[in-house]
């Protein structure tokens, strides 16, 4: 059921709301997929600081019907704490013309296929009063349905759209007036924005893309673009009614409308309010004090029907090396987007640090494994290319665009 409807989508299990994975830094996580659908799948384990090889996070796997995979990789120990989430990220196989077909990871997303990820132990970053509060996961996402189904052909992101919390609409949060709960938020949708409001209330945000940040920083309004993640704290305030919203926003392309996501409801005893962190963590290292190897420039660009998507004036080709780079260096990357849109730029693996934005200096507070990248403008990143060989890819997080062609891979060698 979605909504009140009976509909035919693609799941995980047998809810569409797809299971949170509950995992801690050292463990060894093992995952078998088995494909009952029609049509080839995969996984991908996205921001998870683990191999993009073998059994691991290895997106160029590709588990036909009727098929499993093993899925098998060991969390480092020093993996950071926060939320994460898999999805499908399956590529269309050759064609008898030798030719490589669109990837089609939007429809299988876009139908149901993705999940929450938790990596415990943020809320021991907290200070010991707030280490035991309430934690919440709030997954976002959005449908359209017709004829009894959810419609994953030529998706128009920009048509009107349902808007689900958790695979239910407009749900009831309560909370009691002083109470601090941890929220972990997170797109996991394949091509919207959301712009997340909750009047009367803070956004106290102590961890971006499953990075716990350096200090504590209160917002007012979240920016999620698809795949990106933010775990907050959230005071409840005097007693009454409050929406969570999603505000308007332009893409560029698309205009999304202000919708009610979820409904606040602030209620019962009073409780005492607990003093806010300022410090999260020091556990991530500046890399603008890293020697730099090397310093790329990357065009994001689309013809002019916004059709197709390249990356250096080319669209994607499973087949070819676009980026090389040697394990155990640091790359400064500058990414300019030619285009109208805002594109959410993602990079498996290995997380970026955010150094500019259209030349205007950004202060470290953090990793984060998507960065915005702003229409007819640039970002510069640094990347540490550090534990992990092999070869993977980066690309545009709306998923309509990484599958008509804005995706490159990279290989990461000795």
């Amino acid at each position: 059921m979605i909504a009140g409807q009976s509909v035919l989508a693609k799941v995980y299990g047998d809810s569409f709301s797809a299971p949170t994975l509950m995992v801690s830094p050292g463990d060894l996580v093992r995952i078998k997929l088995v494909d009952h659908l029609d049509e080839p799948t995969n996984l991908h384990f996205h921001g998870l600081y683990v191999s993009p090889s073998g059994h691991a996070d290895n997106i160029f796997v590709s588990v036909n019907p009727g098929r499993s995979f093993q899925y098998a990789f060991r969390l480092p120990r020093s993996a950071p704490t926060g939320t994460f989430w898999y999805h499908s990220h399956e590529m269309v196989p050759m064609d008898e013309m030798g030719r490589y077909p669109d990837t089609f990871s939007e429809e299988q997303v876009f139908d149901g296929l993705s999940g929450l990820i938790e990596v415990r132990g943020l809320n021991q970053d907290l200070p010991r009063a707030l280490r035991g509060i309430p934690q919440r996961y709030l997954a976002l996402r959005d449908v359209q349905i017709a004829g009894g189904q959810i419609v994953s052909t030529n998706i128009n992101s920009d048509a009107p759209t349902t808007h689900l919390v958790d695979g239910q609409l407009d749900p009831r949060i309560t909370i009691a007036p002083g109470q601090t709960e941890l929220w972990h938020i997170a797109n996991i949708g394949a091509d919207i924005f959301y712009r997340l409001a909750l009047p009367g209330h803070t956004f106290e945000v102590i961890a971006q893309d499953g990075h716990p940040v350096i200090h504590a920083e209160p917002a007012t309004t979240l920016l999620l673009p698809p795949g990106k993640r933010w775990d907050v704290l959230v005071r409840g305030g005097s007693r009454g009614v409050s929406k969570l919203e999603t505000l308007f926003y332009n893409e560029g392309d698309d205009h999304y409308p202000e919708r009610t996501l979820a409904t606040l409801v602030t209620t019962g005893r009073a409780r005492p309010a607990t003093r806010m962190p300022s410090v999260i963590s020091w556990a991530s290292v500046d890399l603008g004090m890293a020697h730099v190897a090397r310093r790329r420039v990357v065009v994001f660009s689309e013809n002019r029907a916004g059709t197709r998507f390249f990356i250096d004036g080319q669209s994607y080709d499973p087949s070819k090396i676009n980026f090389h780079a040697r394990l155990g260096t640091v790359e400064q990357w500058a990414v300019l987007n030619h285009t109208d849109e805002t594109h959410p730029f993602h990079m498996h693996t290995y997380p970026m640090q955010l150094m500019s934005v259209n030349g205007v200096p950004t202060t470290f507070n953090g990793y984060q494994d998507e960065i915005v990248l702003p229409p007819h403008g640039y970002v510069v990143m640094r990347i540490n290319f550090a534990h992990y060989t092999g070869e993977t890819v980066f690309h545009c997080h709306i998923l309509a665009h990484e599958d008509a062609g804005m995706m490159a891979n990279i290989e990461v060698s000795r």
